[in-house]
């Protein structure tokens, strides 16, 4: 029996000719260091919001965010339904409508809430953005 592997996407112009690996282009993301270890906590906390520009009105139900970090973390919680990574420097979050929470409409604000991750002094977020939106809609 064959354990279960991962499927990774890799972008290579030459290689990929008809594949749309780009498919979560259409969110822009802020990232905001809210919370730094204090005396009794080790952890930071990071406010995640963003907006979804779907400039071909499409709608969303899911979406894959990556967060990659000065420094490896380990995660802790947030809203995700799926997250890995933990222990490297870069989280991808996965967001799913499991909870109804996370269908978006064409040109659409998106709280995510808290990220939180334990780290070495010094961390900051360097880069967030969307690697998979699944263009999809069963609200409508």
């Amino acid at each position: 029996m064959k354990n279960y592997e991962r499927p990774v996407v890799l972008l290579n112009e030459e290689l990929a000719e008809g594949v749309y690996a780009g498919s979560g282009d259409c969110y822009t993301f802020n990232i905001k260091k809210v919370q730094s270890p204090e005396q009794g906590r080790n952890n930071y906390k990071f406010q995640i919001d963003g907006t979804h520009a779907a400039t071909d009105g499409h709608h969303s139900t899911m979406r894959h965010v990556v967060v990659e970090f000065n420094q490896p973390v380990e995660y802790v919680s947030s809203l995700a339904d799926q997250v890995s990574g933990s222990g490297t420097s870069v989280l991808t979050l996965e967001y799913y409508k499991g909870n109804g929470s996370y269908h978006n409409n064409a040109n659409e604000y998106i709280g995510l809430g808290d990220l939180v991750v334990v780290s070495g002094e010094g961390l900051e977020a360097t880069k967030i953005y969307c690697v998979y939106c699944d263009h999809t809609c069963d609200q409508h």
